[in-house]
């Protein structure tokens, strides 16, 4: 029934987008962390007894799909995402600008496919609380980047990390949202680097990892990877924002065909903010128009 399996921890592997893999704790008392995996595996956990708490790390759409199979559990989350979870609209602007079509199709297919229901924090998660399960302690680790209320779990009796949509995918990190940070993304990777962990869980991909830092290594490199290539291309000459996402520096002009979701929209998000850092940074420059790489 489960993926994977230490002392009161128990994994279950969910499926492509709009899904996420969970995180089960089977102890005194019980907590499932991340309800979007297989509603049928959820459901046969819940009918064993109450659960106790029902917990999200942070506030996108595939994280909360099967939410509402828990509603007399007590919800927690991260207090900077708790406003994305009991206003729609607030949820669908973090992704970006967009139309007055787009937005109606998020909303449709929030409610409809992820079954999104407004829903009050119980109980805020704040960096450096522990919750005690039993057996089974929890430690909150605040690990904003990917949202600004993002959460990573650390076990220290398991010596389990679940890092959460800090997912050591192939494609390295997502910061398209509005409030996705760059700089915060890599603090946070550097900062789970520190927890002596046997085993690494993530929301997607392989799930299932052992607690090599390297791991981490190679996905914060993949950030670096992406703003060498986006310099390797201003070299070529100035460039416009338009130019600059038809390249398709992240997801290689990929569509996607489940949902609303425009990986253009993300891409352009993602450019800019590695724009924003290289201007920061005084390598690129900005004239109307056109960003433009400085001479050194």
């Amino acid at each position: 029934m489960f993926d994977f399996e230490k002392g009161a921890l128990k994994f279950i592997k969910g499926g492509k987008y709009p899904f996420c893999h969970s995180v089960l704790v089977d102890d005194e008392k019980k907590a499932v962390i991340d309800a979007s995996s297989d509603q049928e595996r959820l459901q046969a956990f819940k009918d064993q007894g109450p659960m106790d708490f029902l917990i999200t790390s942070h506030a996108h759409e595939d994280h909360l799909v099967f939410n509402y199979l828990f509603a007399g559990s007590k919800f927690c989350a991260h207090p900077a995402d708790a406003p994305y979870f009991k206003d729609l609209d607030a949820l669908i602007d973090c992704y970006g600008d967009m139309t007055a079509e787009e937005i109606e199709a998020w909303r449709r297919f929030l409610t409809n496919e992820c079954h999104y229901r407004p829903r009050e924090v119980d109980l805020p998660l704040r960096d450096g609380s522990v919750l005690d399960f039993g057996r089974t302690k929890m430690e909150v680790i605040h690990t904003p980047g990917h949202t600004k209320g993002h959460l990573a779990f650390y076990f220290p009796g398991e010596k389990v990390l679940f890092t959460a949509d800090l997912d050591l995918i192939r494609f390295g990190p997502y910061y398209g949202d509005r409030g996705s940070d760059i700089e915060e993304t890599l603090s946070s990777l550097r900062r789970l680097k520190t927890y002596p962990a046997e085993t690494y869980l993530t929301s997607h991909g392989r799930g299932i990892f052992e607690g090599d830092p390297a791991h981490i290594d190679r996905y914060v490199e993949s950030i670096f990877l992406r703003e060498e290539k986006l310099v390797d291309l201003l070299r070529e000459g100035p460039k416009t924002l338009v130019q600059i996402v038809r390249t398709g520096i992240i997801y290689e002009n990929r569509s996607i065909s489940v949902g609303p979701w425009d990986l253009v929209l993300s891409e352009k998000m993602m450019m800019e903010k590695h724009l924003a850092r290289l201007i920061q940074a005084g390598r690129v420059r900005q004239e109307g128009d056109l960003f433009i790489l400085n001479s050194r």
